[in-house]
């Protein structure tokens, strides 16, 4: 089968540039209607890159250092099957679900690299009054979740090691759900409060989270494999965070409280607020134009820490100066002062933070899309996040290939700031990551750019990052030279 692929290993060629280096480069020719994602096997330390056309896909298996091992192909579903929703993996078990558009229809595709089984199989769902809220796969199991429309009922399709789709319903009619008033309410109407359709953007550990994807005040957060984390921004007055256990389904739900304001306080009426989740601790951002909070609590709502930082006063808490970036990191200026800065980012803030050696790294700020920013004392928005701008839907997993695409046509305002195990204030120099000089090689990589424009619409299907060995990997194909090429980003 592999003659099938109609590609030929050429070489493997070592450079240093940002900390980046091409570790493979191969011959391939694809078809124009194409998209690729890829599957991480730490246990056998082993990445599966699926190649999708018009008429097949293809699954190569690399081991470590990125020698191919072996390849698989097998037709793609009808067209009734219009993109790919997730995988599971078990040992040398692979499953690609396709969904149709309505996610009735589901065709489960099966690669087995030991046996060199492929088969596919046809999945019906039901889904009767139901609303999709999310597809995802954690610890190599993959989740549909929806909500009963006008309940507290979510329900889980959760793959099995034979591809299959297994029901489990989670009543959360005994929860108290507030909605964007403060009022008691089911899930389905907090979930819409401000939107016909329910959506939580997924947080994953991969890459550090873009300003652009935390701005969203529904997330869903996939660190643990033992359960999933929900939180809602609906108020300003605190973050909902709901625990549902994946092994037994258990729930437990906390509200925790955002700094208490008075009436008229701080010269404005309005505040707005937001919030991040990592290692089991919440950050909380809360402002308007005059003032700055920022808390950290645990899961319980106990307080860590709080930062506050007025309007006419420097951030004593910031380790960098503020940055406006408007349509790439290279793309950058700075902002003058605090009181600028505030005025900026006051009507969508937004808070993202990333562990990286005992250090959290936190940028405080905003994003909203060019097309809906305004002048003078604010920035005025509709539709942030992915999807707006006329921005490609991607390959529903690729929470970093979805990270790093976020930043397009968006003007992002922000500051960073270093903290402790204890987020207490450290000083000390920024350091670019992995994932902030894979940013820099895209915008100046002469070979990139000669293949295509950057953030067009093919550059999206064509782009691979994942996380493997402790590094950052960014797989792209070169159309011009007709090569795929991966590369790699070190801390």
């Amino acid at each position: 089968m592999a003659k099938k692929l109609l590609f030929i290993l050429l070489f493997l060629n070592n450079y240093i540039s940002f900390s980046q280096e091409i570790v493979k480069e191969f011959d391939l020719v694809m078809e124009k209607k194409r998209d690729f994602f890829q599957v991480v096997n730490e246990n056998k330390k082993e990445v599966i890159l699926f190649l999708n056309d018009k008429e097949k896909v293809t699954a190569i298996r690399f081991d470590e250092k990125f020698e191919i091992k072996d390849s698989l192909s097998s037709a793609r579903p009808e067209k009734i099957y219009d993109e790919i929703i997730g995988y599971s993996q078990n040992e040398n078990d692979y499953f690609v679900f396709w969904g149709s558009e309505d996610r009735k229809k589901i065709n489960s595709q099966y690669f087995n690299f030991a046996t060199k089984e492929i088969k596919t199989t046809s999945i019906s769902l039901d889904l009767k009054k139901e609303k999709i809220i999310k597809e995802l796969t954690i610890n190599n199991v993959f989740y549909l979740i929806t909500i009963v429309k006008n309940t507290s009922i979510l329900k889980f399709y959760i793959s099995d090691n034979k591809g299959n789709l297994n029901e489990k319903t989670v009543d959360l009619s005994h929860l108290e759900f507030k909605n964007m008033y403060g009022n008691p309410e089911n899930l389905y109407t907090v979930l819409t409060d401000e939107s016909s359709e329910p959506s939580f953007q997924k947080v994953a550990n991969d890459s550090p989270p873009s300003l652009a994807l935390s701005t969203k005040r529904y997330k869903i957060y996939t660190y643990s494999p033992n359960e999933i984390i929900f939180t809602m921004d609906n108020t300003t007055n605190a973050t909902q965070v709901l625990r549902i256990n994946s092994q037994d389904f258990t729930s437990e739900l906390k509200s925790i409280a955002q700094p208490k304001t008075q009436r008229g306080e701080y010269g404005s009426l309005i505040f707005k607020s937001n919030s991040f989740l990592i290692d089991n601790k919440i950050l909380q951002i809360k402002t308007n134009a005059f003032v700055l909070f920022i808390t950290i609590s645990d899961l319980n709502g106990n307080k860590i820490k709080e930062y506050k930082a007025l309007h006419d006063q420097e951030i004593d808490f910031k380790n960098s100066d503020f940055f406006q970036e408007s349509d790439g990191i290279l793309n950058q200026k700075n902002i003058e002062n605090t009181e600028k800065f505030l005025r900026k980012i006051h009507n969508f803030p937004s808070i993202s933070c990333y562990n990286l050696n005992g250090i959290y790294y936190t940028a405080i700020g905003s994003s909203v899309d060019k097309s809906h920013a305004s002048g003078g004392g604010g920035m005025g928005v509709s539709g942030i996040g992915v999807g707006a701008g006329g921005m490609v839907p991607i390959y529903y997993g690729s929470y970093t290939v979805e990270n790093l695409i976020s930043y397009t046509d968006k003007i992002v305002l922000y500051t960073n700031c270093l903290f402790d195990s204890n987020f207490n204030h450290v000083k000390g120099e920024v350091k670019k990551s992995a994932f902030d000089k894979a940013r820099i090689f895209l915008e100046e990589d002469k070979n990139i750019h000669e293949s295509v424009s950057f953030f067009t619409k093919s550059i999206y299907k064509d782009l691979i990052l994942f996380k493997f060995n402790k590094s950052l990997y960014l797989g792209n194909y070169n159309k011009t030279n007709k090569k795929y090429q991966i590369f790699s980003f070190t801390e």
